[in-house]
């Protein structure tokens, strides 16, 4: 973090219909993300389930189903382990990056005046 602190803020009045519209988006996909959370706690068990019966098979077939298992393997550079063991080299490479985050919140004014 490069430790600012200080931010520069812009009025936005006139905006108001977009950044409703925009809230009123937000909204909405916070609640299909949290129905998408909760279908995946029912996906869960279930697949899990069919994981078990087929133990060692790739491939399990029945009318109108297939499903596959199959092994294989994944590359994954491990940052950590290069930082503990050779942590000149990590530090040469490592980099810091800016960057802004968005986010927008209703607040209630109710009708104050800002004197930005």
């Amino acid at each position: 973090m490069n430790g600012v602190t200080d931010y520069d803020v812009l009025d936005l009045a006139g905006q108001e219909e977009n950044l409703d519209r925009l809230c009123d988006i937000n909204d909405r996909i916070s609640k299909m993300e949290k129905e998408v959370k909760r279908l995946k706690k029912v996906k869960e068990p279930l697949e899990k389930g069919i994981k078990s019966m087929l133990e060692n098979a790739d491939i399990g077939i029945t009318v109108g189903y297939q499903v596959d298992y199959k092994r294989g393997t994944t590359h994954r550079f491990n940052s950590e382990k290069l930082k503990e063991e050779k942590p000149d080299i990590f530090e040469r490479y490592y980099e810091e990056r800016p960057l802004r985050r968005f986010s927008i919140k209703r607040i209630e004014t109710a009708g104050e005046e800002f004197d930005f």
